[in-house]
C-alpha cells in the first residue's frame, strides 16, 4: 500500500525525501526538515533537494498541511513563527549546539 503524502510527512519513523507536484505541476523534491504544530494546524519545513532559481542553498520553506495535500505558506507573520518554534524546540533538543 502506497502512503500518501501526508501519512510519510507525518510518520515518525521517516525522515525520508518527499515528492509532490507544485502548483504548476511540475514535481518538486523536498528534504523533511521539521513538522511543527502550531495554533491547531500543522505546518512541515521543508528544503528543496535542488536550488531553486537564485536562491540561497540554506532556503527551506514553510508548508501548510491541509487535509490530504500540503500547500505553501505565504504569510510572513505564520512563516516567521514557525521558524522561531522549530529553533526554540532545536535549542532545547541540542542544548543550543548548531
Amino acid at each position: 500500500m502506497n502512503k500518501s503524502l501526508i501519512d510519510i510527512l507525518l510518520d515518525p519513523d521517516n525522515s525520508g525525501d518527499l515528492q509532490f507536484n507544485d502548483k504548476d505541476g511540475k514535481v518538486i523534491e523536498m528534504a523533511q526538515i521539521a513538522v511543527i504544530p502550531y495554533n491547531g494546524e500543522i505546518y512541515a519545513i521543508l528544503a528543496p533537494k535542488e536550488l531553486l532559481a537564485d536562491d540561497d542553498p540554506n532556503v527551506a520553506m514553510v508548508y501548510k498541511v491541509n487535509g490530504e495535500n500540503i500547500d505553501l505558506v505565504e504569510d510572513d507573520e505564520t512563516t516567521d513563527i514557525v521558524f522561531d518554534l522549530y529553533d526554540a524546540l532545536y535549542e532545547e533538543q541540542t542544548g543550543g549546539k548548531r
